[in-house]
């Protein structure tokens, strides 16, 4: 049943998300290029990273004396125009957001404005007027995360190219580490969303009980029932906490392993890179370079890890 209910998630998710490119999306076409181009800068730029390294440790080591002025030159230009770049990027998407969700106000208080009178009189106006607020400003995290997932996954391209023309063997033992991480990962993955589905209905169970229990307080108290009724409200509040916790320790878990595997690929990478250096082979500002990429290519799987999180 969990299986089910989560692939039935997962096709609920891409029906409203073709929905949102139908309706709204694909009417902003020149915006999205342009995000997309500013998003391609952004990433080529953080790639160029590790290659100024190795060009920086290897002039170094060869004490030339460009080095002086042709550095940091590189590094302050690369960095502005990264700068540069992030900054438009961060703009174009929130900007492209902020239209959606005006347009999408729009209809949402159109249609309301014709919808039949007893249908609008049946809900309270502060939860009506909460779905222009709360629920759009969900749908706005929702979007800018997608967007930003896309800007990760540019930025894990450039950052394989980058270690690709530094050192591709370096590069194939460290791939290695990925499919072996994946499989664990993956099985943790579907125990967060266990534990977050269970703490979801343990959640309702307990919205459920306060409901029941605050409507039907005039009997509680006509019949003394409220040391039963705390000792009710006692058990759910128990078991609320319970699932909350299960499924924050399912969460902690993840982090370390990244960081363990991490950590696990930067040292076989130090030792082949150790290997070669005492044979006579390979050049400290390719070794730099490398262990900088590899890094810099570990922290957008952890930021988009930790928006998934968020969004269970």
């Amino acid at each position: 049943m969990e299986g089910i209910s989560a692939i039935a998630a997962e096709a609920g998710t891409r029906k409203l998300m073709w929905r949102m490119w139908r309706e709204h999306l694909r009417f902003h076409r020149p915006k999205l290029l342009w995000i997309l181009l500013l998003t391609a800068l952004t990433a080529g730029l953080t790639g160029l990273y590790p290659v100024v390294i190795d060009r920086a440790i290897s002039m170094f080591v060869a004490r030339d004396a460009r080095i002086l002025y042709q550095v940091p030159i590189i590094v302050v230009v690369v960095t502005m125009a990264k700068a540069a770049a992030q900054y438009f990027q961060t703009v174009a998407v929130q900007q492209l957001v902020l239209m959606v969700i005006r347009d999408l106000q729009d209809r949402m208080f159109m249609h309301l404005a014709r919808a039949d009178l007893v249908q609008v009189e049946r809900e309270p106006p502060a939860q009506l007027a909460t779905r222009f607020t709360t629920d759009v400003t969900l749908i706005r995290e929702a979007l800018t995360r997608a967007v930003n997932g896309l800007r990760d996954g540019v930025t894990i391209i450039g950052l394989v190219g980058s270690m690709l023309y530094l050192d591709w063997t370096l590069f194939l033992i460290a791939a290695v580490m990925y499919p072996l991480a994946a499989v664990p990962i993956q099985r943790l993955g579907k125990r967060i969303r266990r534990a977050s589905g269970g703490m979801q209905e343990q959640m309702g169970e307990t919205a459920a009980f306060l409901y029941q229990s605050f409507a039907q307080a005039r009997t509680v108290r006509a019949y003394r029932l409220e040391a039963t009724e705390s000792a009710r409200a006692k058990a759910a509040f128990e078991q609320l906490y319970a699932a909350l916790l299960r499924m924050t320790r399912s969460r902690a878990i993840l982090d370390p392993m990244l960081e363990v595997l991490g950590g696990t690929a930067v040292a076989l990478v130090i030792g082949f890179a150790g290997w070669r250096a005492a044979i006579g082979d390979g050049g400290i500002g390719n070794f730099s370079g490398f262990v900088a990429a590899l890094l810099l290519a570990s922290q957008p799987p952890q930021s988009q890890r930790n928006c998934r999180s968020r969004r269970r």
